[in-house]
């Protein structure tokens, strides 16, 4: 396809170069603004022209494309300028993994056969062991990689990656319930849910000594941030966090099940009750219809758990950033969003469960970053389960697992 815009000149003083973006080079259609716009460093101005003269628009506003013509708010235009430095046209790679990657993958090769671009994307799941090997034999890496809080502290440590990190899209976690049991959402705490054990008889689907799971109560009972210039796990409301999980463990309110037992529990209605991310909706949706959810009970503080975008030591930072601009188009994310139940900072999903999700996200909380979360999830059920079991002291063994955090 034929280059989407005619050079006009060049402002060297600040290396912005002014292009003429026609409309005659893309079929009809609707548009934001970016996927007109080949990748940038740095934007002054986009105007679009007619013969009125200019108006100014922004990056994500929507544009028809229609018999060759631009259209905007209703008028009619003849071409667009845009004022920018761009970068330079060089084979890039992209790795993605999780789950709707195959969308985002579709997207960004779209967009890159329209404007004649070698953007080669990538399906890699577990990019942090495939990753770190590379690192280690000095084989270029990709430009730009799709990151979690567990694997980006390694990275950074290994001086694999550079920049900024990019939050993208989060998961979070919610509470899947039995259609057959009434909740008021406004007394929905604990006691509630130790009330519907006894009542039903049916345990709870749980893994409180993961990290996941039981970093929800710490941060519940009063440790937000959960991680600051030190990890404090031997202090009271740590030990107020785990006596509840105690009280639920000898009171046999949950077994030590795994994700998939979890889900079978719940949906041949073993449990009454299922504590899982938000990323299982559309399995759980497939498998039964008779359930609802429910945000965590109070206090029980949820994470956001972010995906992110970041640069490789071989990549270009602009690059990286104009991708996650690019990916932040707001018809993109939508289509994304409702199909998958992923959650932006400025979108949450349509549907039947929105206001569950809208009151999550008031409360929710990163996971860390941080090297010291990676330590602790590493350790945590180990350590837990020692001490439910009463092999090891409440004192001694969250003595051991601060010093393990922290070391």
């Amino acid at each position: 396809m034929k280059k989407a815009f005619v050079v006009i000149f060049i402002i060297s003083s600040v290396l912005l170069f002014s292009y003429i973006v026609s409309p005659k080079n893309f079929p009809d259609g609707k548009y934001r603004v970016i996927e007109l716009i080949p990748p940038f460093e740095k934007i002054e101005a986009i105007s679009l022209i007619s013969n009125d003269g200019k108006e100014n628009i922004s990056l994500y506003d929507l544009i028809e494309i229609k018999n060759g013509n631009f259209y905007f708010k209703g008028k009619k235009f003849t071409n667009m300028e845009v004022k920018a430095e761009f970068l330079e046209k060089l084979q890039r790679e992209v790795w993605l993994s999780w789950e709707g990657i195959n969308d985002i993958k579709e997207y960004i090769e779209k967009y890159s056969k329209m404007h004649d671009l070698n953007i080669k994307v990538l399906e890699v799941p577990q990019i942090s062991s495939k990753l770190i090997t590379m690192s280690k034999s000095n084989v270029k890496l990709p430009d730009v990689i799709m990151t979690s809080a567990f694997d980006y502290p390694t990275y950074k440590e290994l001086n694999i990656v550079k920049g900024k990190l990019y939050n993208y899209y989060y998961d979070t976690q919610i509470v899947y319930v039995q259609k057959d049991i009434n909740i008021v959402p406004k007394s929905w705490n604990l006691k509630t849910v130790e009330k519907i054990v006894q009542d039903t008889n049916k345990k709870i689907a749980i893994n409180p000594i993961s990290a996941y799971w039981f970093s929800t109560f710490l941060m519940g009972y009063g440790k937000i941030p959960l991680i600051s210039d030190t990890f404090i796990l031997t202090d009271e409301n740590t030990i107020n966090a785990f006596n509840v999980v105690k009280k639920w463990y000898e009171n046999n309110y949950f077994d030590f099940l795994n994700k998939q037992a979890q889900i079978a529990s719940f949906v041949n209605k073993k449990v009454a009750l299922m504590f899982q991310g938000s990323f299982l909706l559309p399995i759980i949706s497939e498998k039964m219809e008779d359930f609802y959810i429910l945000p965590l009970p109070k206090p029980l503080v949820p994470f956001k758990d972010y995906k992110a975008f970041v640069s490789t030591k071989d990549g270009d930072e602009h690059f990286t950033y104009w991708l996650y601009l690019l990916l932040n188009n707001p018809d993109f994310k939508k289509y994304f969003a409702d199909k998958y139940t992923k959650f932006f900072d400025d979108y949450i999903p349509e549907g039947k469960f929105k206001n569950v999700f809208e009151s999550t996200q008031k409360v929710a909380q990163s996971i860390p970053f941080d090297k010291r979360y990676v330590k602790f999830h590493k350790n945590v059920s180990d350590i837990l389960k020692l001490m439910l079991f009463n092999k090891i002291s409440l004192q001694d063994g969250l003595k051991k697992l601060e010093e393990i955090v922290n070391e």
